[in-house]
């Protein structure tokens, strides 16, 4: 069972309160162990039982919490193997994807590429955006696939990328850790060198997973 909203379909209710529970659970707002309860939760986002039944249930699909009974959930501690087995899921993806890129896009898609990755290396640097830093680094990666010309790995990679990226930048930016430079990845897709790029966009990827692992186990 999946809500991910598409691009063509306006977000429902259930889809709502899915998005926004998951964004609390991932970024450590709403903790392990903590019993989500569907009438205070149907009570919060102003909808009906059916609407918050259909987003927790959402969430157990993903793994994020266990059903308990009719009445609700209970968050789950995040597993590390799930995810380090999901980031390396992602980077076969991707790095597919970029070969295929580096080879197939045109200049306007070049250029659409490389506003999107020098926006979110700015606000990263910034460091007050969170969200949008988020929001831009999805669009960066999804655009990506939807120039590769094979649709399978665009729907095979957003689905990943709603989990993942969550988990990257949980807290305010580290100075002693250094941005994930989106530029690196498009520089390296501009050069036209297939082996070049697929080389940035592992170690871009690798970067990400280390970072969000080790925010997960060790706070």
């Amino acid at each position: 069972m999946t809500l991910h909203p598409t691009d063509k379909q306006p977000v429902t209710k259930a889809q709502r309160i899915f998005l926004d529970l998951r964004s609390k659970i991932l970024g450590g707002e709403l903790t392990p162990e903590r019993h989500l309860t569907l009438r205070p939760i149907a009570e919060t986002y102003g909808t009906g039982i059916n609407a918050a039944s259909e987003a927790v249930k959402a969430l157990a699909a993903e793994g994020l919490v266990r059903l308990e009974g009719k009445a609700g959930a209970r968050i789950l501690a995040r597993d590390l193997n799930r995810i380090r087995g999901d980031f390396i899921l992602r980077m076969a993806i991707e790095c597919e994807t970029v070969r295929r890129v580096t080879d197939v896009a045109d200049d306007m898609q070049l250029a659409a590429l490389r506003r999107i990755a020098d926006h979110v290396d700015a606000l990263f640097e910034e460091g007050d955006s969170l969200q949008e830093c988020r929001r831009l680094d999805v669009q960066f990666h999804d655009t990506l696939a939807s120039f590769s010309g094979v649709p399978q790995l665009r729907e095979a990679l957003d689905p990943l990328l709603d989990r993942l990226v969550c988990l990257d930048q949980t807290s305010s930016r580290n100075e002693e850790i250094p941005g994930q430079k989106h530029m690196e990845v498009f520089e390296a897709i501009e050069t036209r060198d297939p082996n070049q790029a697929v080389e940035a966009m592992r170690m871009h990827l690798e970067h990400s997973m280390h970072l969000s692992l080790a925010e997960l186990q060790f706070g």
